[in-house]
């Protein structure tokens, strides 16, 4: 058994096919069929029903699959921390849907693109986040602190080994679209909110408030709008009489099409970098903290 085999599996696994899974591997059918089949001679299962529509894992090639998936998710981690090569070229991010990003990781690509081949911008989940720096996927994750949250991703990110800085501090704020009926108060306070639809981002881990992008928990809200893109919940805000809460740091088009107002007595809210603990930052890296620093 070898980790070449458990990549075909995973393959026809994710297809339903061998012949979709050898196009997606670049090999031959017949080097894919060969391999599996070795495979299966040597653990003594079958781990594929093959037809003539395709092929479909049995029982004990669920289980196989949930077993090699683990260890390639792995292999993948140790690749991603040793392979010199490959973070020489390339430089990555994670983030909570912020609209700043773009404007910082612009300017580090300007400065950067002569050395670097290739720039990610990851903006997703809280946990996902975390993951994505635990992993090596990220050199940095971007997440807010404040004091309903941090107890709760601090023990997250001690069990992750990873750490972080402060890059500024912000107060909550209120997204609106232009013609909300709250859109020219200079203040709202929470209770003037429960009459309209909340927008708020979908997060794994549910059960968990501290994973929560949305920096106000409205008990009397009447109606929650979830999405997982920052563009559906800018339009949402555009068309309808919702609001979200955010940094209040915005730039770029969106600034044209919303209002941001203060949420009123809201607390101190903190945006933090997370790194991997004992690690050296790269230069890159270093020079996209400064920027967000300097933005904040």
């Amino acid at each position: 058994m070898n980790i070449q085999q458990m990549k075909y599996v995973v393959a026809v696994a994710n297809n339903g096919s061998f012949r979709e899974a050898a196009k997606k591997l670049f090999i031959t059918q017949p080097s894919l069929s060969n391999g599996i089949r070795e495979l299966e001679e040597e653990i003594g299962v079958t781990l594929f029903i093959r037809t003539n529509k395709g092929a479909s894992l049995t029982e004990e090639g669920l289980t196989f699959l949930e077993h090699a998936e683990k260890i390639l998710t792995q292999m993948e981690m140790i690749e991603n921390r040793y392979q010199e090569v490959t973070k020489s070229e390339r430089f990555s991010i994670s983030s909570q849907h912020y609209d700043f990003l773009g404007e910082v990781m612009g300017r580090v690509i300007q400065q950067f693109k002569d050395q670097y081949k290739n720039f990610r911008v990851f903006e997703t989940t809280t946990l996902k986040v975390i993951e994505d720096v635990k992993s090596y996927h990220s050199e940095l994750g971007i997440i807010y602190l404040n004091s309903q949250n941090q107890s709760g991703i601090e023990r997250y990110l001690e069990q992750a080994n990873l750490t972080y800085d402060v890059m500024g501090s912000f107060k909550t704020h209120i997204f609106l679209g232009k013609n909300h009926p709250l859109a020219q108060q200079k203040e709202i306070q929470l209770e003037q909110l429960c009459c309209y639809p909340q927008v708020r981002f979908t997060q794994e881990g549910s059960n968990f408030a501290y994973f929560s992008e949305d920096l106000i928990e409205n008990q009397e809200q009447e109606t929650v709008i979830y999405t997982n893109d920052r563009g559906t919940l800018m339009n949402l805000l555009v068309e309808t009489d919702a609001y979200a809460s955010g940094s209040g740091v915005v730039t770029g088009f969106t600034k044209k099409e919303i209002r941001l107002v203060p949420l009123a007595e809201s607390t101190n809210n903190k945006i933090c970098v997370l790194y991997q603990k004992n690690k050296t930052i790269s230069t890159i890296g270093q020079y996209f903290i400064k920027e967000l620093k300097q933005l904040f």
